[in-house]
C-alpha cells in the first residue's frame, strides 16, 4: 500500500490556539521585553514525559538495561517489578504484560512516542522487543487517556531512544549462552560530536528451546524439541544539530523472528510463525527562550506468516495465514511558557492505518485524527496539570477525554503525595471488527475512568542507609469491554463485559552503603481485584489471568568487583476460564557477576540460574515453562 504525499498536509495542521486568562498571564505581559528562560530539556521534553509528574512511573535507563542484553524486555520487567506477565511458553513464544487487572490490549506500547501495538490483535508481543535496544524504558501505570489516547486502561510502556548531538564515544558487546541450547549476542555503539551523533544496536539469537516437562494429561515425562526459534534485528538512530535551537532526529528498527511453535501439553502440533517489522521515524525540534515546537512522523510495516501442517512430513499447509499491516503517523506539538512555572501545550496527531489479512476478505483501512491541549504549573514543591483530548476515527469518535492530576512535595526529598484521574477509551482492533467469521463491524469503543492516589515516603535516612516506600491505590472502570464469545459454530466479538478493577501497589526500598560493600533490597507487591459482569447474568466474576497477588523480592549485594543478586517471585492462582484456576507458583532466581576494569572499559562475566527449585508452572494454560536452567554472559563496556 502506498500513501499519497498529501496525507500529512490534510490531517496535520498547526496546533490549536489556546487563550488562557489569569494573573500569571497579566504579569508576563506587563513588560514587552520580558524574557522567560526555561531549560532546553524542559522545553523539548516529549508530551508523555512532560505530563507525568502526577502518575506512578518506573524508569530503566541504559545503565540498567545493559545487563539484560540479548534478552527480551520481558526479563527486564519481571526482574524489576511485580507486573503480570502472560507468555505462551519460553524463548520465542508470544509474551505480553498486563497492568492493574487490564487485558494485554489495554496496555499501550510506544516507540519514540508512536504506538506499536498490533493493529490486528491489539496487544504488543514483548518477545519482539529487545531489552537493551533503548536509552530509556518507562512503565507508566494507569497512563492518562488525554496524553496517550486509545488503549491505556492498564497503562503504557514507553521505549525511547534519547540521542542528542554531543561529544560522546561509548559502546558495549556481549555474547551469551543458555542451557536451553540458546546462544545470543549483541553490539551497541554511540559516537558523536557537537553537530551530529549516531547510535547502533544490533542483536541476534538462535535457540533449540529444549527442556523437559511433565505432560500431566498424557502422564509422562516429555522433552520439548519442537520449540526452536531465531531472532535478528537492529535499531539505529541519528541526530543532527541544524542550528543552536533546532535538531533533527531519525531512526529505524528492523527485526525478523522465526518460531517453531511447540506442542501444547497433551497434544502434538506442527505450527510455525515468522514475524518481521520495519519501523521508521523522524523528529524535528525547534525551541526559543520560552517555547518549543516538535514535528514528528513515523511509518511502521509489520508482517506475520503463520502456517500449520497435519504432520511433519506434510508438503501442503493445512492453514496458511498472512498478515500485512502499515501504519503512518504524524504528530505536531507546541509548548509555550507563560511564566517560568506555567505552560500550555497544544497538538494534533494523525494516522492512516491499513491491514491486508486473508480473513478480512479485502484490505481494510482507517484514518484517525486527534487533538490535544494541556496546561501545567510546576514549581519546586507543587505541580498540577490538566489535559483534554478528542479522537476521530473513520467510523467512530471518542468522547472528550479529560485528565487532571497533582503532586505535592510535603517534605522535600522525604514525602511526596500524588493524585490523578482520567477518562479513557479503547477503539476496537481490526480483528474485532473485520475477522471472518466473528468480527463485528458494529462494535462500540470501550469507555471508562481511572483514578490513583499515591505517595513516596522516606522513613529512615542516614549517611549509610535509607528506607523508603512507594504506595499507590488505584481504581478503574471499563464499559462495553470487547470480548470474543461462542456464537454457535464460531466465536464472535461483542461489547460484552462491564469491568471494574481496584487494588494497591507497594515498593519498599532499602539501601545500606558501607565503604567496602553495598546492599540493596526491593520488595514489590501488587494487590488487584478485577471483576466483570455481563448483561446476561449480571453476576460479578473474576477476570481471567488476573491474579490477586504478585510479589517480587530483589536482593543485591556488591563487594569490590563481585555482585550477587537473588530474586523471589510469587504469583497467586488465577482463573483461565470462568470456573477453573491455574495453581499459584513461586520461583527463585540467582545471579553472580564479576566486573573488572580492562583498558578504557570494563569486562563483565554474569552467571545466572533460574527457577532454582525446579518448579513446574504455567503462565498460560497448557504452555509449560522450563524447570531449572542456567545462563552465562560475557560483556565488555567502554
Amino acid at each position: 500500500m502506498h500513501l499519497k504525499a498529501l496525507f500529512f498536509s490534510q490531517i496535520i495542521g498547526l496546533p490549536i490556539l489556546l487563550t488562557i486568562i489569569g494573573n500569571d498571564i497579566a504579569v508576563a505581559q506587563s513588560g514587552n521585553d520580558t524574557i522567560i528562560e526555561v531549560p532546553d530539556v524542559v522545553v523539548t521534553a516529549t508530551r508523555s514525559q512532560y505530563f507525568g509528574n502526577d502518575i506512578k512511573t518506573e524508569v530503566y535507563t541504559r545503565n540498567k538495561t545493559t545487563d539484560f542484553a540479548g534478552e527480551s524486555i520481558t526479563r527486564l520487567l519481571t526482574s524489576n517489578s511485580a507486573l503480570n506477565v502472560k507468555a505462551y511458553g519460553a524463548g520465542g513464544g508470544l509474551a505480553n504484560i498486563t497492568l492493574r487487572g487490564s487485558s494485554a490490549s489495554q496496555v499501550q506500547v510506544n516507540w519514540n512516542g508512536f504506538p506499536i501495538n498490533s493493529v490486528t490483535a491489539g496487544a504488543c508481543d514483548f518477545s519482539m522487543v529487545p531489552a537493551s535496544g533503548f536509552d530509556r524504558v518507562s512503565v507508566v501505570y494507569g497512563a492518562s487517556g488525554a496524553v496517550y489516547g486509545s488503549g491505556t486502561f492498564g497503562g503504557a510502556v514507553n521505549l525511547d531512544n534519547n540521542l542528542t548531538p554531543s561529544e560522546t564515544l561509548s559502546g558495549s558487546a556481549h555474547i551469551g549462552y543458555q542451557s536451553l541450547k540458546t546462544i545470543d549476542g549483541s553490539i551497541f555503539c554511540k559516537v558523536g560530536n557537537g553537530k551530529a551523533a549516531w547510535q547502533l544496536n544490533c542483536w541476534g539469537a538462535a535457540s533449540k528451546n529444549e527442556f523437559k516437562y511433565y505432560d500431566y494429561i498424557n502422564q509422562y515425562q516429555r522433552t520439548q524439541t519442537d520449540g526452536d526459534w531465531h531472532d535478528i534485528g537492529t535499531i539505529q538512530n541519528a541526530a543532527f544539530r541544524l542550528s543552536p535551537t533546532s535538531t533533527l532526529e531519525v531512526g529505524f528498527w528492523y527485526q525478523v523472528k522465526a518460531y517453531n511453535i511447540p506442542s501444547h501439553i497433551g497434544s502434538t502440533a506442527y505450527e510455525y510463525q515468522k514475524d518481521s517489522t520495519l519501523k521508521l521515524f523522524a523528529a524535528y525540534k525547534l525551541h526559543g527562550e520560552n517555547w518549543g515546537l516538535q514535528v514528528k512522523a513515523a511509518r511502521f510495516d509489520d508482517e506475520q506468516h503463520y502456517w500449520q501442517k497435519a504432520s511433519a512430513q506434510a508438503t501442503v499447509n493445512s492453514i496458511d495465514s498472512r498478515i500485512q499491516a502499515v501504519q503512518w503517523y504524524g504528530d505536531v506539538n507546541f509548548r509555550y511558557y507563560i511564566t517560568p512555572h506555567l505552560s500550555v501545550d497544544a497538538g494534533s496527531i494523525g494516522a492512516l492505518i491499513s491491514a491486508d489479512v486473508s480473513a478480512y476478505g479485502n484490505t481494510k483501512e482507517e484514518k484517525e485524527l486527534a487533538s490535544f491541549v494541556g496546561i501545567k504549573y510546576d514549581n519546586k514543591q507543587f505541580s498540577w496539570q490538566a489535559a483534554l483530548r478528542k479522537e476521530w476515527n473513520s467510523d467512530f469518535h471518542s468522547d472528550l477525554l479529560p485528565s487532571v492530576g497533582a503532586a505535592v512535595k510535603i517534605i522535600p526529598d522525604t514525602w511526596t503525595v500524588r493524585a490523578n484521574a482520567s477518562k479513557k477509551f479503547r477503539k476496537p482492533t481490526f480483528n474485532d471488527r473485520y475477522w471472518m467469521p466473528g468480527g463485528n463491524i458494529n462494535l462500540k469503543a470501550e469507555n471508562g475512568y481511572s483514578a490513583e492516589l499515591g505517595t513516596l515516603a522516606t522513613f529512615w535516612k542516614s549517611n549509610a542507609s535509607r528506607l523508603s516506600a512507594d504506595i499507590s491505590l488505584y481504581w478503574s472502570q471499563v464499559k462495553d469491554m470487547i470480548v470474543w464469545r461462542p456464537a454457535g459454530a464460531y466465536w464472535e466479538a461483542k461489547n460484552y463485559q462491564q469491568v471494574h478493577s481496584y487494588g494497591a501497589e507497594t515498593k519498599i526500598m532499602f539501601n545500606l552503603q558501607k565503604p567496602q560493600w553495598q546492599y540493596q533490597s526491593e520488595l514489590m507487591v501488587t494487590l488487584n481485584r478485577a471483576l466483570f459482569k455481563t448483561e446476561v447474568d449480571n453476576q460479578e466474576k473474576p477476570m481471567i489471568y488476573s491474579p490477586r497477588i504478585i510479589t517480587t523480592w530483589k536482593n543485591q549485594f556488591n563487594v569490590g568487583f563481585l555482585e550477587f543478586t537473588l530474586w523471589h517471585h510469587f504469583t497467586a492462582d488465577r482463573f483461565y476460564d470462568d470456573n477453573a484456576l491455574l495453581k499459584p507458583y513461586q520461583t527463585i532466581d540467582a545471579q553472580i557477576g564479576i566486573k573488572q576494569s580492562l583498558g578504557k572499559g570494563k569486562i563483565g562475566l554474569l552467571f545466572a540460574a533460574y527457577n532454582l527449585t525446579n518448579k513446574a508452572y504455567e503462565l498460560i494454560r497448557l504452555y509449560p515453562m522450563p524447570g531449572r536452567y542456567w545462563s552465562v554472559k560475557l560483556n565488555y563496556m567502554f
